[in-house]
């Protein structure tokens, strides 16, 4: 039977862990292209080049993402994506104070999902975050828009999405 997705299908998951109370995401991939046209053609000789997957999304920033963990006590997506780009400075940390070394951004591990209850369409990779913004607004829900890079090609996909 056919099927359109919507937004209701789009699932964003951090590290395995879903983020809760997401608003949108998206997705996209480019490649750039070499040109080997001579002297003599008529048209230009393109080949492929370097790929490159990007994406960004909105959550709802809420009680259960706020302090790091879900109700059900685990690190929820949201806070993985907050930790893996948003380091405190080795200065104000007491366990090392004033080593001069701050820690360094992390990758993490994300899958681009539309569910539809049937098979899933998923792309997988390794990102990293690369910004951050948070907004707070009289008269609306407070948001995390994020932006990402992917390391490398996609490490799994299935459904029609990717195989």
């Amino acid at each position: 039977m056919a099927h359109f997705y919507s937004g209701k299908d789009g699932i964003l998951k951090v590290k395995g862990k879903e983020v809760a109370r997401l608003q949108n995401w998206s997705f996209s991939m480019s490649m750039a292209v070499i040109e080997s046209t001579s002297m003599g053609d008529t048209d230009r000789i393109l080949h492929n080049g370097l790929r490159s997957y990007s994406g960004s999304a909105r959550a709802f920033y809420y009680n259960d993402t706020t302090g790091g963990t879900t109700t059900d006590g685990t690190k929820s997506g949201l806070s993985e994506v907050l930790t893996s780009a948003i380091k405190i400075g080795s200065a104000f940390d007491l366990d090392k104070p004033g080593d001069g070394q701050n820690d360094e951004s992390t990758k993490v591990n994300l899958q681009c999902i539309f569910d539809d209850g049937s098979q899933d369409r998923i792309i997988e990779f390794q990102a990293w975050i690369t910004s951050i913004g948070l907004s707070s607004s009289v008269g609306e829900v407070s948001s995390v828009d994020f932006s990402w890079e992917a390391d490398g090609a996609p490490t799994s996909g299935s459904g029609y999405l990717i195989s």
